[in-house]
């Protein structure tokens, strides 16, 4: 892979915060389907040596979203109805809900399923407007997801791995009413983009989504991809702008407003497709 971030970030929070392995059954599971030889038989038999991964991609093929017309109670057939490509896609997303989307308690000043529908409702914003967008349009939906699904998945490690400092840092940001991510610099040196960006490295995903996680925020520094990073920046000012923050009671994120210029897609398209987000929101499925 090429440079995702720089790698002071890279190593100051790999010695700062312990990241999550990927799942086993992932990396078997791209070995697998690389092969010309495999069969949807072997590559089911993958998914199910994992029954959390298995579990939560059988419930993420039934949710309304997919539309199947019968119930699909085993993973052969859900292979056989995705095909290799998307089944690595859902599988991914079956294993962020296993390793992450675990049911918790909420925190004070922690909300998890709030977290969620943030992060569920920007990753379906931004298959909608990415794949209605011109600069967009012919990346994979599932990649626009998974984007999306992830951008802020490093809040998640920093309240998993740093606890009581990251609680310290949000009470710290909701008294000034300051974004999460300028407390976070001044408190770790580090933020949760570049925590979640550092995961995806770990993860072996995509460039340009480890990129667009880490410039989520910013995308006007993006070196590399700015109209997915772009995306990703203006799905989640749609999540906060809806309701769904990701942590309660801060201010509402700034919008870059030249982040539509760069998605190629008309603000007013994008006022249009939000009834539909809505609705594919309804439809989706939350990890718990």
């Amino acid at each position: 892979m090429g440079v995702q971030a720089p790698t002071g970030i890279v190593e100051l929070v790999n010695k700062t915060v312990e990241l999550p392995t990927i799942p086993a059954v992932i990396t078997r599971l791209n070995e697998v389907t690389a092969s010309q030889d495999a069969s949807a038989r072997d590559v089911a038999a993958v998914i199910a040596a994992d029954p959390a991964v298995a579990t939560n991609m059988l419930r993420i093929v039934n949710s309304p979203y997919y539309g199947l017309q019968v119930r699909v109670s085993s993973i052969d057939l859900a292979v056989s109805i995705l095909g290799f490509n998307m089944t690595r896609k859902v599988a991914l997303k079956a294993a962020v809900f296993s390793v992450f989307g675990k049911k918790k308690d909420d925190e004070r000043g922690f909300d998890f399923k709030g977290f969620w529908r943030h992060a569920v409702f920007a990753a379906v914003a931004a298959r909608t407007l990415g794949q209605a967008s011109s600069a967009l349009g012919r990346m994979h939906g599932g990649d626009l997801y998974m984007c999306g699904l992830l951008h802020d998945i490093g809040k998640i490690i920093l309240l998993e791995k740093l606890h009581d400092r990251y609680l310290a840092m949000l009470a710290e940001a909701r008294r000034t009413q300051r974004p999460d991510i300028d407390t976070e610099l001044e408190c770790f040196g580090f933020t949760h983009a570049d925590v979640g960006s550092v995961l995806a490295i770990k993860w072996f995903l995509p460039e340009d989504l480890t990129i667009a996680i880490r410039y989520h925020h910013a995308p006007a520094k993006d070196p590399f991809h700015q109209s997915l990073s772009s995306l990703i920046h203006i799905a989640d000012h749609l999540a906060w702008s809806a309701g769904k923050p990701s942590t309660p009671g801060g201010p509402l994120p700034a919008l870059d407003v030249e982040a539509y210029d760069r998605v190629g897609l008309d603000p007013r398209r994008a006022e249009d497709l939000l009834a539909q987000i809505h609705e594919e929101f309804e439809a989706t499925e939350l990890p718990f």
